[in-house]
């Protein structure tokens, strides 16, 4: 091996941690982001 090694396990620990709380925004928002985007593309 190199000088640098990757501990793959915690990169995608990490990952995932930094991704579940975005997740749970998005999917509590979803309604109103589709109903934003949606009305927005209302022409007239």
């Amino acid at each position: 091996m190199g000088e640098y090694t990757i501990i793959w396990g915690e990169v995608m620990a990490a990952a995932a941690i930094s991704i579940i709380p975005i997740a749970l925004v998005f999917i509590f928002l979803e309604k109103y982001m589709v109903a934003g985007v949606t009305a927005g593309a209302v022409k007239g």
